[in-house]
Order: structure tokens, then C-alpha cells, then sequence
């Protein structure tokens, strides 16, 4: 991890940088430096501790990116595989009470079989469902009735594949060595018994799924381009039995797993990886094959091309952790600056120390300086790294979405097309309508939708486009009579073979009680060709399409959507975005502001899987979205302490004064330094109820051989600032008078110090007449030079003390107002600064 080394680098030489500082200090000037050595231990050690916290946390974040994009990887594979399965647990279940195949397996038992019309029909389902490869057709004997694949041997008497399916009522899934593949290779079988009247087997159906056709799918859809991740499927055993790159990891190799399904460090091929081993979370009750998910990469390259992050870290809400971080540079950085601060009052009073403590003092601020840039910086990588995690998580569970739901209306097209190849629909749509024969319509429907339970219901209609039969009925109406929309029935006359299908809009109509939803339909034709009717499947999109993004999305803060091309949602896990509303302009993909939060937003287009949405012509142009929450977005402008405040230079060097300098919100002040004792931390202070306006309580400062009690004013009150101060904000600068110039009067609560400055007296401007009656505090405008990037002069508001004082002196005499009113808030406002500088 190179960027943790150079930052675990850079914070060791920052370190050797302060004890160099504090060895010279006790050396050069042990008298001036007396009371400022304590502090320089105690901001060495301080900083040596947030180092080793900054390392260790750069360490765990850049291992735990890498392993949430391995876990997203191994975990996506497994989940869309488990899904694809279980619709073949459901295929053939289905296919095995198909009437045609029954009556072929009967006919096989009296000698009477025609191979040639199963053969087609059989290659009609495979055409449709082009997840396999092959169907064979099995006598309870074992032998083979019927194959669309050619050769393979003529009976699996023996095979333990018979007598399981011949026991067992459900389905059988098998996956191993099968005679019913080439050279016995391994292959998934899905097995089911024929039953006939009276529940005798009367034959057995097994489907041959394309495995490794299906896992090269899923893992060109999951591959992390660049992060040369080697992905593969693990049995039980933890033998490999797909992977998406077999040169590095091969089919049949041992592979060593992760425990817990956590990131971990494994051997193989006598190299070490990082690697993320997922089960499956299963499906609708349908655990799956009992299969796993490896994903695993190179110690040698797992962290190359990670150290350049692209994302704004200011964008990104602190973390818990990274805020506990921040809090500590913050308060190091805070007791340094007001050390300085005071060093500097110190140095001004005692001119015959001022050089070599001024030297001092000013190697100390940039020792500072230094460390707090390197700190933010590596604090600004963390933040870089909790973003990309989010924003790749959004991106990957995006396009598991879309996939899902391309998956799912695949499976739609292909039932449709499918069940139009029903003779009972065939034989009834061709007859004139006719109760018994509607009733025989009405029956098939029902037992299928009772199957496939994703559709609101079925329909058939007839060649003039009235439904002869429905699955299930409206509430409160019958469908049965009814047209079935002329646009759908054009569709319909217009497919020219049976691979072809219909699909409405997404809209809402009678056929799906007034909800949006798509409509799938097929042609049922004659013995002719010709079209005497079709059916019509409603999918249940608002359960369906909510249920698809409930399991994306889990339990993660945010929320995830389908939306079509014009920006309508079809169907979303927020309420307060329904089907058929607009997706509101802030979530782009990206990093947006919504509902006064951060969001991380990744939208996919849904692109098709295998030939629906690719080959047969159809685009619903949907795109998955999905945005996780970041957190309320902290707006974290640059401090005012952040920028460097120097003085203009003096028309002559003795004709100047001090002014000791610190900022109020966005106002910058200055006090005489003769009248300023020090800057303390806001820990002393009592809170209390002096009877006095702007009064926050009570501080004890030290006087000679004891102490003495000064009330503390509140300067934010003072002055106007009514938005709420920095968690860090606050200091409190005890004050004395001219006549009493050794002695505590009063404290003022500030927000920060920032500099003691010496300026010419050219260089203080007199107050404007027009401020001078609302502006009491205000003595004056003092002309100084802001460095950085936001250089130019500046102005700062220069306060009396013994105008604070007498304020202070006021204890008692008036009760304090509801909202006390502001001192010399006007002058924030009218004295602005050149440039302005907001928050």
C-alpha cells in the first residue's frame, strides 16, 4: 500500500521534526522557552499517537475497499447464478405436465411413438429457453425415448439419476459426471418424473442447463476491469467448477477458501492472494446448489492503481472514526495556536527575549503548519477511500438490479411464446366461442398462474381481440368478453413466427386493474399457421419490480429505483417516489445533494441478457438507479486560522504597535496587545447567570501567589453572529485595563486567535462617523495583508477593553433581555473585508 507508506513516511519525519525543535528550544533559549517546552511534549506526543491512529486506519481502509469490491464481486456472481437456477426448478416442474409429452410417453409404452412432432416441439422450447443445451425424454426403464442432442448412449439404466427422480415428486437438480454429455463431462441436470393418470410415472424429463455458457455471462457482468480479479465457482469441495479465466485458474483446481465470508489472505500456484469466499443467500425458499462464489487477487497487484482517487473528499460526511480523528487534530491544532498566540504577547512585553522567542515561536507555527496540512491530507485519503467504497457499492448494486430485471422479463418474453404452443389453446382459440370450451381455457390458465405466481393473470383471446378466458378476474368486474386494446391485438396479427412476442408499454389499463405494468403477449396459430387468437401474461410489476429492489438494496441507508428513458419511475423502495412520478434533477449519477443530505447515486442502463433486449429487436429503455445515503453533508468551508494574517510594512520600524488578532464568525477583531493577558481553553469556564447581557458565566485566572474571578462576555453575541460556532470553536482571551493593566477585568469568548502582529500606526484607521453611535466597542480599522490563496489587504475591527470591561461592569444593574442585541453587529456588516471571506 504505497500511499500508507508515504504517509506512515512523512507523519515519522514530522515527528523527528518536533523533537529536533524541542532539543534546540531547551538548548538555544532554555529560559525564554520555559514555559512553551511542556507543550512541545506534550504536541509531540500528541501527534505521535494520531499518527500511528492515521496509519493504522489508512491501513484497514485501503484492505477493506479491496475486500467489499471482491465481496461485491463473489457475492453478485453467486446471487444472479441462484436466481437463474431457480427458474429452472420451475421450468421443469412445468414442462413435466406439458399433455403432449404425456401422451408421448404413453404412446412410447404401447410401441406407438412418433419421435419426429416431440422433436420439434422440443426444439420450439429450447429455442425459446436458450439456457440449454439439451432435453432428453427417459422411460422409467432408463431408456431414451427422445433427444434433440444426437448419439449419447440409448439407455442410463444404472444411473443414480433414475431411481432419484423416479422417488422423489418435486424436481431433482444434479450436477457431477452424466453420460448425457460428451465424453461423460460434468453437466447440471434438472430432472423431473412424467406422472400419468392415476399418478404412475409414465416417463422422466431432464433439461441439460449451459453452465458454463451462463458463467461466462455472469462473469463478464461482475469482472472489475483493471483490478485483475480471478473469479470462479466453488463446489462443496472447493474444487473449481467455473471460472472466468481458466490460464490462471483452472476447472477441477483445489482452491483454499475465506473464512467467514470476510477478506483473506490464501495460497495458490505458490503466490499469495486476498480473497472474499460467498454462499448464495438463496431464493424464494430455493437455497441453490450448495455452491460458492471465490473471488480472489494478487498480493502483487491487489492495491496497484488505488492512490489515485479521483473523488473530492470535501464532498464526503466524516465517518464516526473519521470524525473522532478530525476532533483530535483540531483540538492539537487549537492548544498550538494559542500557545503561539500567547508566546507572542509574551515576546512583546519582554523585548530583551522578543528575537530568539519570536524565532521560536515561528519554527513551532511551521511545524504546525506542516503537520496539520500532512494530517489533512491523509484524513482527506480516508475520506477519498469511504467514498469510493460507497460509490462503487452504489455502482455494482445498480447493475445487479438491472441485470435482475433483465433476467426476470426475459423469462417473461420466453413463458409467453411458450405457453402459445398449447394445443388445449390452440384447439379452443380455433372453435367458436363456446362455454365448455371457455371453461377448458379458464381451467389452464389458472393451473399455470397458479405456477407462476409473478403475474397478476393470464388471458386468452380471440382473433377479433375479445378475451375468451382469464387466470383470475378483476375485483369488481369480469375481463371475459371484454377487447383486449387494439394496440396489443395489432401487435399481436403483426409477429411473424412463433420466437416473436409482444410487450405493451409500461402503462396502466384495465388488464392490470388500473396499475402500470407490462403486458406480454404472444400468437397462438393453427394447424395452418394461421393466427387465431393469442395470450396475454400480466406481470406484477408493482410487486415484482419492488420486491427486485428490496433484495438489491437490503437493509443500506438510501433507496433504489427502476426509471425509463423520460425519467418516470416505474418503480422505486421510496414512498415518496411512486410509480409514475418524475425522478427529481438533483439525483444524477454522481455525488448529489437531496433532501439536505449527500447521496452517492449510480444509475445502469438495463442492456438485455442473451438475446431478449440484444437480438429480438425490443428496448423497454429502463435504467436501474440506486443512491445510498452519505449523511448530512458538513458545509466545511476553510477557517479563518487556516489563512495566514501578516502585517503591512511600516512606514518606520519604531513607530509601531501590537495588536494581538482573532476571528468571530466571519469577522476578524484585534485588541492592543497591552490590553490582552492571554488566551486560555474554554474549560475553566463556569457557566452562570450574571444578570447581564451577553454574559456566558464566570472564569478563574491566576493573579501573583493567587486568583482572581472575571466575569466572560460572549463576542459572538456581541457582535451578531447568529449561525452556530465549530465543534472546536473557543477561547477565551482574558483582558485588563489601561488603569489596571496587570490585573484580570473581564474574558471574551472568541471563536479563535490568530496572529500578534506589530503594524505601523498608518496602518490603523479611524472609525466612520456613521458607525461610531452603534459601534461603542469599535476603536478603530486595522489595514493588514492576508496571505495564501485568498492574499490581499484585509480589514480588522479593533475593539477597546475597557469598553468590554465597563460592559462587564454592568453586572447586575439591568436584567438580561430575551435576545440580547447585538454590540457592534452593524460593523460586521458595513466594515466588510477585501475579499470577503464566508464560511
Amino acid at each position: 500500500m504505497r500511499h500508507v507508506l508515504h504517509a506512515e513516511r512523512d507523519l515519522r519525519d514530522l515527528g523527528l521534526l518536533w523533537q529536533m525543535i524541542e532539543a534546540t528550544s531547551a538548548i538555544a533559549c532554555p529560559e525564554e522557552a520555559e514555559d512553551i517546552l511542556p507543550m512541545l511534549t506534550r504536541t509531540r506526543e500528541r501527534f505521535g499517537a494520531l499518527q500511528a491512529q492515521l496509519v493504522r486506519q489508512l491501513g484497514s481502509d485501503s484492505l477493506a475497499e479491496l475486500g467489499e469490491e471482491l465481496a461485491s464481486s463473489a457475492q453478485c456472481t453467486i446471487d444472479i447464478l441462484v436466481r437463474n437456477l431457480f427458474e429452472r426448478t420451475a421450468d421443469v416442474g412445468f414442462l413435466a405436465t406439458d399433455p403432449v409429452l404425456r401422451a408421448f410417453c404413453d404412446a412410447a409404452a404401447r410401441g406407438d411413438a412418433d419421435a419426429a412432432p416431440l422433436l420439434r416441439r422440443l426444439a420450439e422450447y429450447r429455442a425459446k429457453y436458450s439456457v440449454y443445451d439439451d432435453i432428453v425424454l427417459l422411460a422409467p426403464d432408463g431408456r431414451v425415448l427422445a433427444r434433440l442432442e444426437e448419439g449419447g448412449p440409448a439407455s442410463l439404466a444404472g444411473d443414480a439419476l433414475l431411481a432419484d427422480t423416479i422417488a422423489r415428486r418435486g424436481f431433482v437438480e444434479r450436477f457431477g459426471p452424466t453420460p448425457l454429455a460428451r465424453g461423460g463431462a460434468p453437466a447440471l441436470l434438472y430432472a423431473q418424473r412424467i406422472d400419468a393418470d392415476g399418478g404412475r410415472c409414465a416417463g422422466l424429463l431432464v433439461l441439460r442447463f449451459r453452465l458454463a455458457d451462463e458463467m461466462q455471462r455472469i462473469f463478464a457482468s461482475v469482472e472489475q476491469s483493471g483490478r485483475h480479479v480471478a473469479l470462479v465457482l466453488l463446489d462443496a469441495e472447493d474444487r473449481v467448477i467455473a471460472s472466468a479465466d481458466e490460464s490462471h485458474v483452472p476447472v477441477g483446481a483445489r482452491l483454499q477458501t475465506a473464512p467467514g465470508g470476510e477478506v483473506g489472505l490464501v495460497a495458490f500456484g505458490g503466490r499469495e492472494y486476498l480473497a472474499v469466499t460467498r454462499p448464495g443467500a438463496g431464493f424464494q425458499g430455493y437455497p441453490g446448489p450448495g455452491w460458492r462464489a471465490h473471488a480472489m487477487v494478487s498480493l502483487l497487484t491487489a492495491f496497484s492503481g488505488r492512490d489515485a482517487a479521483d473523488a473530492d473528499a470535501a464532498l464526503a460526511p466524516d465517518t464516526v472514526e473519521l470524525a473522532r480523528l478530525r476532533s483530535e487534530l483540531d483540538a492539537i491544532n487549537g492548544d498550538l495556536r494559542r500557545v503561539v498566540w500567547n508566546g507572542r504577547l509574551f515576546a512583546g512585553a519582554q523585548q530583551q527575549a522578543s528575537a530568539r522567542l519570536k524565532a521560536l515561536l515561528a519554527q513551532v507555527q511551521e511545524a504546525g503548519r506542516r503537520t496539520r496540512d500532512r494530517v489533512d491530507e491523509a484524513i482527506g485519503a480516508l475520506q477519498r477511500s469511504a467514498l469510493a467504497r460507497q460509490r462503487h457499492a452504489a455502482h455494482d448494486l445498480a447493475r445487479l438490479a438491472a441485470d435482475i430485471m433483465d433476467r426476470s422479463l426475459y423469462e417473461r418474453a420466453n413463458d409467453c411464446r411458450w405457453w402459445a404452443l398449447s394445443p388445449v389453446l390452440e384447439r379452443g382459440l380455433a372453435a367458436p366461442p363456446a362455454a365448455a370450451a371457455d371453461a377448458e381455457l379458464a381451467a389452464v390458465l389458472r393451473h399455470v398462474n397458479g405456477l407462476y405466481t409473478v403475474y397478476t393473470r393470464l388471458l386468452v383471446f380471440g382473433a377479433d381481440g375479445r378475451i375468451r378466458a382469464v387466470s383470475r378476474d378483476a375485483e369488481h368486474t369480469t375481463l371475459v368478453g371484454q377487447e383486449i386494446g387494439s394496440a396489443l391485438l395489432d401487435a399481436v396479427r403483426g409477429l411473424t413466427d412463433s420466437q416473436r412476442y409482444a410487450v405493451s408499454a409500461f402503462e396502466a389499463s384495465p388488464l392490470s386493474d388500473g396499475r402500470p405494468t407490462y403486458v406480454y403477449a404472444a400468437a397462438v396459430r393453427d394447424a395452418q399457421r394461421r393466427v387465431v387468437g393469442g395470450i396475454a401474461a400480466v406481470f406484477d410489476a408493482p410487486a415484482e419490480l419492488h420486491k427486485m429492489l428490496g433484495d438489491v438494496l437490503g437493509d443500506r441507508a438510501g433507496f433504489a429505483a427502476f426509471v425509463d428513458a423520460d425519467g418516470r419511475v416505474l418503480a422505486s423502495t421510496d414512498p415518496e417516489l411512486p410509480p409514475g412520478s418524475g425522478l427529481p434533477k438533483a439525483l444524477a449519477p454522481g455525488l448529489a445533494e437531496f433532501r439536505d443530505a449527500t447521496w452517492s447515486v449510480a444509475a445502469v442502463r438495463a442492456e438485455g441478457y442473451r438475446e431478449f433486449k440484444r437480438e429480438d429487436g425490443y428496448d423497454n429503455r429502463v435504467r436501474a438507479l440506486v443512491a445510498l445515503r452519505l449523511g448530512e453533508r458538513e458545509r466545511r468551508g476553510r477557517n479563518q486560522h487556516d489563512i495566514p494574517v501578516h502585517a503591512l510594512p511600516p512606514a518606520r520600524r519604531e513607530a509601531v504597535a501590537g495588536w494581538a488578532l482573532f476571528h468571530v464568525g466571519a469577522g476578524r477583531f484585534g485588541l492592543p496587545t497591552a490590553s490582552v493577558l492571554e488566551a486560555r481553553a474554554r474549560d475553566g469556564l463556569v457557566r452562570a447567570r450574571l444578570g447581564l447581557p451577553h454574559a456566558l458565566g464566570l472564569l478563574e485566572v491566576p493573579q501573583g501567589a493567587g486568583s482572581v474571578v472575571v466575569p466572560v462576555l460572549c463576542a459572538r453575541s456581541l457582535f451578531g453572529v447568529r449561525y452556530a460556532p465549530r465543534a472546536q470553536d473557543g477561547v477565551l482571551l482574558v483582558l485588563a485595563t489601561a488603569a489596571s493593566p496587570l490585573r484580570p477585568a473581564v474574558a471574551l469568548w472568541v471563536d479563535e486567535v490568530l496572529a500578534v502582529v506589530d503594524a505601523g500606526h498608518e496602518h490603523l484607521q479611524p472609525v466612520p462617523e456613521g458607525l461610531r453611535t452603534h459601534s461603542p466597542l469599535l476603536s478603530g480599522l486595522l489595514r493588514l495583508m492576508a496571505g495564501g490563496e485568498q492574499g490581499g489587504e484585509i480589514l480588522a475591527q479593533v475593539l477597546a477593553a475597557d469598553s468590554v470591561a465597563r460592559l462587564a461592569a454592568m453586572a447586575g444593574t439591568a436584567p438580561p433581555p430575551e435576545t440580547p442585541e447585538p454590540v457592534a453587529g452593524v460593523v460586521a456588516e458595513a466594515a466588510q473585508e477585501l475579499p470577503a471571506l464566508q464560511r
